[in-house]
C-alpha cells in the first residue's frame, strides 16, 4: 500500500515557510514568557531551556519493512521543579523530524514528516542534587503534523512531492527519556536520551498498514 502512494504522488513539494514561521513565533513566545517569569522571581521553580539533538526514526507496527532514517530535533523546555522533592514536570514545544525510509527490490524510498510535537512529562532526580544529577522523565505528547513528503528512486526515474493528503495531521505518543544534568550555578547543561512512540497510526486508513512513528533522540541542552 505504501509503494502504491509513493508512486502516485504528485511533483508539486509543500510551502513549508509558513510552517517554520509558526514554529519561529511559538518558540518566542515561550522564550519570552519564561524570561519575564525569571525576572520576576530568581528563586522561581520555572525554568526556561533550549535544546537540540538528532533523531534516528523508523515506522513500527507494519508487515512492511522499513529502514531508519535521521532528522534533527529543536525545541524550547520549560522545566517547573517542585521544592524539597525530587520531582517536577518538563513541557516545551519541539519541531521533530521523523519518517523512515524504504528498500525493496533495487529501489529506494524516504518518507519525511515534520512535527511540532508538545511533550508533558513528570521528571525524577535520581540522586541528590549535585554538580551531576541523573534523571528520568516519562509522560504524553501531541504532535502537529507540519509537512509531508515521499520520494522514491528505481534508478530510472525519481518522483517525489507531497503526501499530506494520506498523512493524519495530530499525532498522539508517549515519551521515556533518561539523561544527566550539569550544574554551572544559576545555569544547567543536561543531555538525554529518548524514546518516543506513537500510538496513532501515521497515515490515513486507506492508506494505512499499520505504522506508528518510533524515534530515538539524542539531545542537549541548557537550563536558565
Amino acid at each position: 500500500m505504501m509503494r502504491e502512494t509513493i508512486l502516485n504522488i504528485s511533483n508539486n513539494l509543500k510551502d513549508r515557510g509558513n510552517n517554520m514561521k509558526k514554529l519561529t513565533s511559538l518558540l518566542i513566545v515561550l522564550f519570552m514568557t519564561a524570561a519575564m517569569v525569571q525576572q520576576a522571581n530568581a528563586q522561581s521553580p520555572v525554568s526556561f531551556g533550549l535544546k537540540a539533538g538528532m533523531n534516528i526514526s523508523n515506522f513500527s507496527g507494519s508487515d512492511f519493512e522499513y529502514d531508519a532514517k535521521t532528522g534533527v530535533m529543536v525545541g524550547a523546555t520549560l522545566d517547573i521543579s517542585l521544592p524539597a522533592i525530587p520531582f517536577g514536570i518538563v513541557s516545551g514545544v519541539n519541531y521533530t523530524q521523523k519518517g523512515a525510509k524504504v528498500e525493496d527490490q533495487g529501489a529506494s524510498g524516504k518518507v519525511k514528516l515534520d512535527y511540532i510535537e508538545v511533550p508533558v512529562m513528570a521528571k525524577f532526580q535520581l540522586g541528590p542534587p549535585g554538580p551531576i544529577t541523573p534523571h528520568f522523565l516519562i509522560g504524553p505528547y501531541i504532535g502537529f503534523n507540519m509537512n509531508a513528503e515521499a520520494e522514491f528512486d528505481d534508478g530510472e526515474f525519481f518522483v517525489g512531492g507531497d503526501i499530506s493528503d494520506f498523512t493524519k495531521s495530530t499525532e498522539f505518543g508517549g515519551v521515556a527519556a533518561v539523561g544527566l544534568d550539569f550544574s554551572l550555578g544559576i545555569t544547567k547543561l543536561n543531555a538525554q536520551a529518548r524514546y518516543s512512540y506513537g500510538f496513532t497510526s501515521v497515515f490515513e486508513d486507506d492508506s494505512d498498514d499499520g505504522e506508528k512513528n518510533a524515534v530515538l533522540s539524542i539531545a542537549v541542552g541548557i537550563l536558565f
